[in-house]
């Protein structure tokens, strides 16, 4: 049983250009552990491996000890793969500055096993890593414990601007990690506004809108059928008041949208007192 275990190696691969590994292609690690644990199993009910008891339950030991390290990695590399694009974002960070820490130290112990066990990867030699298990039981721990934190801050996020209720959490976070860019935002506005598909900003050229401040302002609201409504008030995303805060302008637009429908809804009412019909329906429909 042993011998089966000689040349059997855990498949790393390089993972993005973050400068570590993640494990993948795990089913024969697994079926063999399965294997040999319903064998183990079998041999200690038999009255004919007295002799070696030892051995076996020494070997048995092991292979718990294995199947719960693999479990835990392959639980702590997904949550990992999960978290660690949202904490390379300084805008998350700077948010979430107590979670972030307790991600950076995660992430240390990570790169630390991934690089021991790629210049080693036979599966043997990873499991006889120093404090494998208990590292891997502690990082999930404080990997829960940055998943609820950061499952509060976005309640706290939604609770600022309801209409966040209609993202899903992944592309709340794509919103929030960029919030020095609205543009971000533009792509999930039509969920949070049924009728804005798009919207048009002060600049109207890549490098205007790289200088940020006043060319960042948003002056009109786009349909999804292409109708163009100039908003009453300016948004201003990049005012130093909502610098930061996505929810911010996300507020005011919402209240210029209102504002603006208001005020056209207004000048169509006195207009249809002193417009024939024909030009009226064509005027404002």
């Amino acid at each position: 049983m042993k011998q089966e275990w000689r040349d059997l190696t855990f498949e790393l691969q390089p993972y993005k250009d973050t400068g570590t590994f993640v494990v993948r292609a795990v089913d024969d690690v697994i079926t063999l552990l399965d294997d040999q644990i319903v064998k183990v199993q079998a041999m200690r009910g038999s009255p004919y491996a007295k002799a070696l008891e030892n051995v076996v339950l020494e070997w048995n030991a092991r292979l718990f000890y294995m199947q719960e390290v693999l479990d835990e990695w392959l639980k702590l590399q997904k949550t990992w793969l999960y978290l660690e694009p949202i904490f390379a974002s300084p805008d998350i960070m700077r948010q979430m500055p107590t979670e972030g820490r307790r991600f950076q130290k995660v992430d240390q112990i990570w790169r630390a096993t991934m690089d021991a066990a790629s210049q080693a990867p036979q599966v043997l030699q990873v499991m006889a890593i120093e404090n494998l298990k208990a590292n891997f039981l502690e990082c999930n721990k404080m990997l829960d414990i940055v998943q609820k934190g950061l499952n509060d801050y976005l309640e706290t996020k939604r609770s600022s601007f309801p209409r966040f209720y209609f993202l899903s959490n992944d592309e709340l976070l794509d919103i929030l990690s960029e919030t020095k860019d609205p543009r971000r935002v533009v792509p999930h506005l039509s969920k949070c506004f049924e009728a804005i598909n798009d919207v048009q900003f002060r600049g109207k050229t890549q490098e205007e809108l790289q200088k940020g401040e006043k060319n960042l302002d948003i002056l009109t609201m786009v349909s999804g059928e292409g109708e163009i409504v100039p908003l009453t008030t300016a948004v201003e995303p990049d005012a130093e008041r909502n610098r930061g805060s996505v929810e911010r302008w996300l507020l005011e637009m919402e209240t210029s949208m209102r504002d603006t429908l208001k005020s056209i809804g207004q000048s169509a009412f006195e207009a249809y007192k002193s417009t024939a019909r024909t030009q009226f329906v064509q005027e404002w429909t």
